[in-house]
């Protein structure tokens, strides 16, 4: 009887633990405490690259968050008057203001990742992994498109790359 027990105790310690690893990926946003941002309007209506913001998407493991100085390249003056937004922005960049950026992706601290392997080598497209960011026009990511493991094992497979769990675990 105790086994049994045991076993149940067991069984909902690990079923509560899955489910809690299954259903944690957070909803990212991609904007700031105070500032709203738009990729749509900086990509599709500036016609800005990706890595123009994300300076070290083709150099470092990690593509990099703008910081207030990278914002500054264009915002140092009002671009548009009418804009709440524009305002509010060109004040964090007089100010030196430093954005908070609310919520983005993450790699677990057991994941290798790198930005530049992917991106500069291996040649790939920033919406294979994270989806058509040209398409977000508000903070809220309707089109986020999470990082599975499913998804980067079947990508390895597709273009012959190594599944070897030590590649990308440590």
């Amino acid at each position: 009887m105790k086994r049994k027990s045991g076993f149940i105790i067991l069984f909902i310690i690990c079923a509560a633990a899955g489910f809690y690893l299954f259903n944690s990926a957070p909803k990212q946003s991609t904007g700031t405490g105070g500032v709203t941002f738009s990729h749509y309007v900086h990509t599709k209506q500036h016609n800005i690259k990706c890595k123009t913001c994300h300076q070290n998407v083709e150099t470092e493991e990690r593509a990099g968050i703008p910081t207030i100085e990278t914002c500054s390249l264009c915002h140092s003056e009002i671009i548009n008057p009418n804009s709440a937004e524009e305002k509010k922005i060109t004040e964090y960049v007089t100010n030196n203001k430093p954005l908070l950026w609310l919520n983005y992706y993450t790699v677990p601290d057991y994941v290798y990742f790198s930005h530049r392997r992917h991106v500069k080598i291996g040649k790939l497209d920033c919406a294979l992994c994270h989806g058509d960011m040209t398409e977000q026009k508000s903070k809220e990511l309707n089109n986020y498109k999470p990082i599975l493991m499913a998804t980067c094992f079947d990508c390895h497979k597709q273009r012959n790359i190594t599944t070897d769990c030590g590649n990308c675990h440590h």
